[in-house]
C-alpha cells in the first residue's frame, strides 16, 4: 500500500522544471512580440517603432505569469505540465488577479536580486519562496487538489 503524495511532496524540484519549460516558451513568446513590433515598424515607415522601445524583457514575463496563474488553471504552463497549481494561503482558493501580479512581479525582482530571495525555499517546510510569502499564495501538487475537498486543507498541512 503506497501513501498519495502530500501537497508539498517534491514541489521544488517540479518548480525547477517548470521554470526552464517557461522560460523556453517566454523565449519563443519574446521573438513573435519583437519580430512583430519589428514587422509593424516597417510596414508603417517607422510610425509604430516605438513599441520597439517598450521594455519587453520585464513586460511579458509579467504578463505571462499574472495572467497563467490568474486563469482557471492556476499555474504557468510549466507548472501545469508539472503537475502543480498555485493558491491562496488564506482558504486554498485560486488567486486573485492582485495575488498573481503580486507573485510575478516579486518573482521578477527576485531574479534581478541574482535569485537570493528564491533560496528561501530551501527552508521553509511549504517550499514557499519569498514571492510566494508576500503574496500570500502557495504552490501545491494538482494531484492533492483533486483529492482535497476541504480548502482549509492546504492551511492546515504545515509539516
Amino acid at each position: 500500500m503506497s501513501q498519495s503524495p502530500g501537497p508539498f511532496d517534491s514541489v521544488p524540484g517540479r518548480r525547477i522544471t517548470a521554470w526552464v519549460i517557461d522560460a523556453a516558451l517566454l523565449l519563443v513568446l519574446s521573438w513573435l512580440v519583437w519580430g512583430g513590433a519589428a514587422l509593424l515598424a516597417m510596414l508603417t515607415l517607422g510610425f509604430a517603432g516605438g513599441l520597439l522601445l517598450l521594455p519587453w524583457a520585464l513586460l511579458l514575463p509579467i504578463l505571462y505569469g499574472t495572467l497563467s496563474i490568474a486563469s482557471p488553471l492556476s499555474a504557468t504552463p510549466g507548472q501545469a505540465v508539472m503537475g502543480l497549481a498555485v493558491r491562496s494561503e488564506v482558504d486554498g482558493a485560486a488567486p486573485s488577479l492582485g495575488q498573481a501580479f503580486t507573485a510575478t512581479t516579486l518573482y521578477a525582482l527576485s531574479w534581478m536580486a541574482g535569485g537570493m530571495p528564491l533560496l528561501a525555499a530551501l527552508f521553509s517546510s511549504r517550499h514557499r519562496t519569498l514571492h510566494d510569502l508576500f503574496s500570500d499564495t502557495l504552490v501545491v501538487r494538482s494531484a492533492y487538489l483533486e483529492k482535497a475537498r476541504n480548502p482549509r486543507g492546504l492551511a492546515a498541512e504545515d509539516g
